[in-house]
């Protein structure tokens, strides 16, 4: 953490009068256009993101790896492959693979982008020669990153290679990041970064800064199933500019639905006009394989598609054993205690699926439910904590305290393969389970379907 905010405070000293060489002259003005290199750079690392307008810097997944490093931190074992028919027969592929361990989140990444093969050489007379130009650009990386609590960070360093004809460059650069989750009842997350913070690319006798970006935004949850997205970005050869775009996911299964995605971009605007300032896309979800589509308009150039196809693998979480059941009591009056969070889950998320449970259980028409203000209010008063109501005897004393006859708590854990949420029924008398379930979770926008799976269980 100290090293990145050294690194941070470095970057604004320099940009400040960007004469530390790694800008390029008049930087972070519109009058550094077409000064900085390896533009490839800038593009958005996968279709998902390429929907959103190049939105997306506080959301996870393998594909983050060259948007923000942090938003690896809760991908588990996990792949993606990107491929974009560009312009004129050229195209862009990406490759990304993070595996999860107990010391974080290792990831490695590819971009590889390839220039039209009807580039021909010139003579002397400007006329062809008949030899092709090869030109492309290509970037590897490698990056760690680790969910602490409510904060997300991540790194990666990488190896940057252009060629265009017999001149060629190479240099490295960081990228960083953070992911900042806000303590509930608040559902927005904040998210910094710094990308292609590196030393000048040189191509022939030609040298150019590599295209440093500083970006910070803002995840609303609308809706546990809908995300909205408003983000400003820090170019070194351009003027700052904003971005937004929203993400609804349609769930047909715990694991399994439709994404529906678009964004708006307002450099693309000045840089396309207004018909290269949209983009738009959809997601298909089946489990562990996604497909994602994303339709770039360039303006007058044309348009741009893009396909991703990510897999994520590994055994799902162990459910606990259930204890034996017995009948329910009709229109039985029930508290639902709040959640806590193992590690690498928030106090927000394990708030958000009590929320859903409670909203699912009502739904099912077989219990009363205490009234929340009043049961939030006590557990201020005797200021029982999140750990304590853990414990089944804690639980049924709370239900006890509001006359009710059964009491819910669980917990949220979280795994390479996601969320495994458990949710346990306790007889306020008695403080015995009479029933215990376990749901899993793939990612957030996932937890109403993983509520609504236990609240049938519970109520059976």
């Amino acid at each position: 953490m100290k090293s990145f905010l050294s690194i941070t405070l470095a970057l604004a000293l320099c940009a400040g009068r960007a004469h530390c060489g790694f800008f390029p002259k008049n930087a972070f003005s519109d009058d550094a256009r077409g000064l900085a290199g390896a533009q490839f750079l800038k593009v958005p690392p996968s279709a998902r993101f390429s929907s959103l307008a190049g939105s997306g810097l506080s959301l996870g997944g393998a594909d983050s790896f060259f948007l923000n490093p942090a938003g690896t931190s809760g991908a588990g074992r996990s792949a993606a492959v990107s491929y974009e028919s560009l312009l004129e027969g050229s195209s862009r592929t990406g490759l990304v693979f993070s595996r999860p361990s107990a010391a974080g989140v290792f990831s490695a990444g590819l971009l590889y982008s390839n220039f039209s093969p009807g580039l021909e050489k010139l003579d002397g007379s400007g006329g062809g020669s008949g030899d092709g130009i090869t030109a492309y650009d290509a970037a590897l990386g490698a990056g760690w990153s680790r969910r602490s609590g409510w904060l997300d960070f991540g790194f990666a360093l990488k190896y940057i290679r252009s060629r265009l004809a017999e001149a060629s460059g190479s240099s490295v650069a960081l990228d960083a990041g953070l992911v900042f989750r806000e303590a509930p009842p608040s559902r927005t997350e904040l998210a910094l970064a710094v990308r292609n913070f590196g030393p000048p690319i040189k191509l022939g006798s030609e040298s150019a800064s590599l295209p440093f970006e500083l970006g910070g935004g803002i995840k609303w949850k609308y809706t546990p199933d809908f995300n909205i997205l408003i983000e400003g970005r820090l170019p070194c050869d351009h003027s700052p500019y904003l971005a937004f775009a929203g993400e609804w996911f349609l769930p047909y299964s715990a694991r399994s639905g439709l994404f529906l995605r678009s964004g708006l971009n307002f450099k693309n605007y000045d840089d396309h006009g207004f018909m290269g300032a949209f983009a738009g896309g959809f997601g298909l979800k089946f489990g562990g394989v996604s497909l994602d589509y994303a339709f770039a308009p360039y303006g007058e150039l044309g348009s741009a598609h893009r396909m991703t196809a990510g897999l994520a693998w590994g055994g799902a979480g162990e459910k606990p054993e259930a204890r034996p059941e017995k009948a329910l009591p009709e229109k039985a009056l029930l508290a639902v205690a709040p959640f806590y969070g193992e590690a690498g889950v928030t106090e927000t998320e394990a708030a958000v699926v009590r929320n859903l449970l409670e909203a699912e259980l009502d739904k099912t028409g077989r219990f009363r439910l205490v009234e929340r203000e009043g049961l939030d209010f006590i557990l201020a008063e005797k200021k029982l904590s999140y750990s304590g109501l853990s414990e089944e005897r804690n639980a049924a004393e709370l239900g006890r305290v509001f006359g009710a006859e059964l009491a819910v708590f669980g917990s949220v854990s979280r795994n390479k393969n996601g969320y495994l949420i458990t949710a346990r029924l306790v007889d306020a008398s008695s403080a015995a389970i009479l029933r215990s379930e376990a749901a899993v979770a793939a990612d957030d926008y996932l937890f109403r379907d993983a509520a609504r799976q236990l609240a049938a269980a519970l109520s059976r």
